[in-house]
């Protein structure tokens, strides 16, 4: 019995170590290219938020936007998502890039006034 759950155990501790993957090696989206993106995201979304439209329509639409915006930075969702991932279970590291989406619309918002 004893060796059974030896066995089990070098078997599980395999398998865990084995599939744990090295996050620091997966490609991601720099931080300045995610506040580029973040920023365009939140103005797009302010745009759509004044078209007033209900919200079944504002959400296709800020898919059809959000498409649109991870074509320009040349990025797909999955990308994007790990990223985003990656940096949201990293706190020192999202703030720094909301510190900046955070400012730049501070100046957006100023200029247009």
């Amino acid at each position: 019995m004893n060796k059974i759950i030896i066995m089990f155990l070098s078997l599980l501790t395999f398998f865990i170590i084995t599939s744990c993957k090295n996050v620091e090696n997966t490609k991601l989206i720099s931080k300045d290219k995610m506040v580029s993106i973040l920023l365009e995201m939140h103005l797009k979304e302010e745009s759509i938020m004044l078209l007033k439209l209900p919200n079944d329509t504002s959400d296709v639409f800020f898919s059809e936007i959000e498409s649109e915006v991870f074509d320009k930075f040349m990025v797909d969702e999955e990308l994007y998502r790990k990223s985003y991932s990656y940096y949201f279970f990293r706190p020192e590291e999202l703030e720094s890039i909301y510190v900046k989406v955070i400012d730049s619309l501070s100046l957006y918002q100023q200029l247009k006034e």
